[in-house]
């Protein structure tokens, strides 16, 4: 049984979960992040962003670039994340690519 008085709570208690609701589906629902969003998403600075782009996300998997714009796919920056791989790891394997496809280039 609901006493009277609780019934004011049930108000105070769907705004709650209103709140709750639009937090849930902040950026952190959005898939693609622009640098900005990405560096408080992870909680770390731009030039921190920047950095990882340049030595050790890869384009087409962890960015994309359209239209002058920098989209970075947070699915795929999650899963490097929860991955556990280190920078140097990373690194490694972009020298690897990079390697690979210059001597593409020269045949």
């Amino acid at each position: 049984m609901i006493n009277m008085e609780n019934i004011n709570l049930l108000k105070e208690m769907a705004q709650d979960i209103e709140l709750i609701k639009k937090a849930m589906l902040g950026d952190s629902a959005k898939r693609w992040l622009n640098t900005k969003e990405l560096s408080s998403y992870l909680s770390y600075s731009k030039d921190r962003i920047y950095k990882l782009k340049d030595e050790v996300f890869i384009e087409n998997i962890h960015f994309y670039k359209k239209v002058g714009k920098i989209l970075f796919d947070r699915v795929a920056i999650d899963d490097w994340m929860v991955g556990g791989k280190s920078d140097e790891t990373n690194i490694t394997q972009r020298q690897i690519v990079d390697r690979v496809l210059s001597s593409i280039k020269e045949i």
